[in-house]
Formats: structure tokens, sequence, C-alpha cells
């Protein structure tokens, strides 16, 4: 598959500018709640935060556990959320997916999108699929660390940015590290080959998380709805509202980045 493209929406020269949303985790029907939270309430705040404080937006990564119930009903409402990004909307796959279903949505959907690579500017952003439903926990079959490899390999000096579902480092609470990526080492294997990488997004934590591994970035965003409980030793939720991560790319190859949350949860 040829790589997507996407125009900076202020020329190629200028930052690319990129929203990560993760663990919308929507069901069927709307209304429904996850350890008390409404997550079409959560989601459509979230949306709402995002477009008016970042409206130049050039592209969004969907970062996995798009849906609770895996139902067609459940993806097509989630296509409706995301309309109203007004932009491209990348979609990984979690281990709380239907992966037929959700790509059968991007298909359908001119907004949503499953391709593995897309170049934007300067800059390259490539996919992975990490998840192995119905297993919670993260794996990359060889397929993806070759095709990650083949992609850097292809222009070894243009900054990237690797996006998966799964956390592939410890983020220092034992039940989230036992779903991590259980081959992790294969995949530095391959990043540590490529100095250009400059930073790797993920989701599944439902929480904030930064760390820095060989020169690398490691990037965890909070959910758009429920919140995991950082540290904790066991399943733990946390009363912090919810939100999303922005980055920003430039034509010179630096990475700015933060997280932005509601002011208060929606429940």
């Amino acid at each position: 598959m040829s790589p997507s493209e996407v125009s900076s929406a202020d020329g190629e020269e200028a930052l690319a500018r990129i929203l990560q949303l993760t663990d919308t985790h929507l069901f069927a029907e709307p209304g429904a709640r996850l350890g008390g939270v409404d997550v079409d309430a959560s989601l459509a705040a979230v949306i709402e935060h995002a477009v008016s404080a970042h409206p130049k937006a050039d592209l969004v990564l969907a970062t996995g556990d798009l849906v609770h119930e895996e139902m067609a009903a459940s993806y097509e409402r989630l296509a409706g959320y995301l309309a109203r990004l007004q932009c491209p909307v990348f979609c990984l796959p979690g281990n709380h997916e239907d992966k037929g279903l959700l790509a059968a949505q991007c298909r359908h959907s001119p907004h949503l999108r499953d391709d593995k690579e897309v170049t934007i500017g300067d800059w390259r952003i490539l996919l992975l699929d990490s998840a192995q439903p119905p297993e919670p926990g993260g794996y990359l079959p060889e397929a993806e660390l070759a095709f990650l490899e083949q992609a850097l390999a292809s222009d070894p000096d243009r900054p990237s940015v690797v996006a998966l579902h799964h956390p592939p480092v410890s983020i220092g609470s034992p039940w989230m590290d036992a779903m991590s990526v259980a081959n992790a080492d294969g995949l530095f294997a391959v990043l540590d080959r490529y100095k250009e990488v400059r930073a790797v997004v993920f989701g599944h934590i439902h929480q904030h998380f930064e760390a820095t591994r060989a020169g690398v970035r490691y990037l965890g965003a909070p959910a758009t709805g429920l919140q995991f409980l950082p540290g904790a030793a066991q399943s733990a939720y946390d009363s912090r509202p919810p939100g999303y991560r922005w980055l920003e790319l430039g034509p010179d190859g630096a990475l700015q980045t933060g997280v932005e949350r509601l002011v208060e949860p929606v429940t």
C-alpha cells in the first residue's frame, strides 16, 4: 500500500499539527457508561475542546479501543463523532476491537482511514497493529516489524513518528505493564537502528505518560472517557478529567507535544 499523503493546512514548510484521541470505548447505544463515565458525553466534550483549541489540526491519530461493544452500530456512531474533527482520522485497532468491522467503517467513511504509512510535510507517521483480540495484551507480529523496518530503511533521513495501541515500555503500573507489548525487544531492535524516529505514541493506558529511551520519546495519552490511576498496582480509576494529546512536527525535525484535559470530568 502506498503511503497516504496529508498536506499541512499552512503549507509544506509549516508545522504539521496532529491530535491523538484514544480509548473512546463506544457502545452500540448512546448513553452507556464505563466505570461510571458516560462515554458518549465525554467523547463529545473532548472533541469540542479539541476543535476549539486546535482548529488547524491536519490529522488525528485514533489509537485503539475505539469501541467497547464490538458491533457495527458502535463503529457507525464512532464515525459520526470523529467527523466533527473535520480532518482525516487514522484509526488503529485496540484489544477491544473487531478489526473487520473497523476496516469496513474506514472504507465507508471518507474521513476515516486505516493506512499504515502517512507522510505530511517532511515527516512520516507509521502505524503498527499491536492488538491480538481477545487477548488484552499487545504483540507485534513479524509482518508488522518487517513493515516498520522496510519503511524506515526506505527513507532513513525522514523524521518519523510511530503509533500503536499498546505501550512498549513500562509505565510503572504493574497491572497495566502486564498488558504491554510482549515482544517490545523486537520493536526496539528496529528503532535503535534509525535515529530519525522522534517519538512512539500509544493508547491503552488511559493516562498521561512520557518517557525517553535511546533518544526516542514514548508518549501515552489520557482516554477520552474513563481514566486509570497512574502508578496503581491493580486496576484503579482516576478522578482526573478526560483529554487528548497534541503534537506539532516542525520542518526542522523538532517535535513539540502536550496533553490537554477538560476542566472537569464528564459523568
